[in-house]
């Protein structure tokens, strides 16, 4: 055989073994859905039904004359205040993702 067949440390189709799974099968997960606190709020998350879409505007104005509603937020309002990307834990390597949880497979199309 003059080419050997190598295996690659991140393969293809190659299994990869999930740290969670026992703690989920026995019951044991824990989720935000759980918890309840006193005078907790809730938040929605909306996002676009198109990929890579450009925003030209969003009206909120029925949405903030909803009942119970405190806020509601924009991209635009989150970049205003500074706050940037949600935070990931980067301390978790995995094997199906080497880059770290959490990033990028490809560029921004901005």
């Amino acid at each position: 055989m003059a080419n050997p067949v190598t295996v690659e440390k991140f393969g293809v189709g190659q299994s990869v073994r999930r740290i969670e799974d026992p703690r989920l099968l026995q019951g044991f997960g824990r989720y935000a859905d759980d918890v309840n606190l006193p005078h907790q709020a809730y938040a929605f998350v909306v996002r676009s039904p198109h990929a890579h879409a450009s925003i030209r505007s969003i009206d909120t104005s029925a949405a903030g004359k909803a009942s119970g509603v405190l806020a509601v937020l924009t991209g635009a309002d989150l970049a205003a205040d500074g706050l940037g990307d949600l935070p990931t834990d980067k301390s978790r390597k995995r094997r199906d993702a080497p880059t770290g949880a959490g990033s990028r497979s490809r560029p921004s199309r901005r």
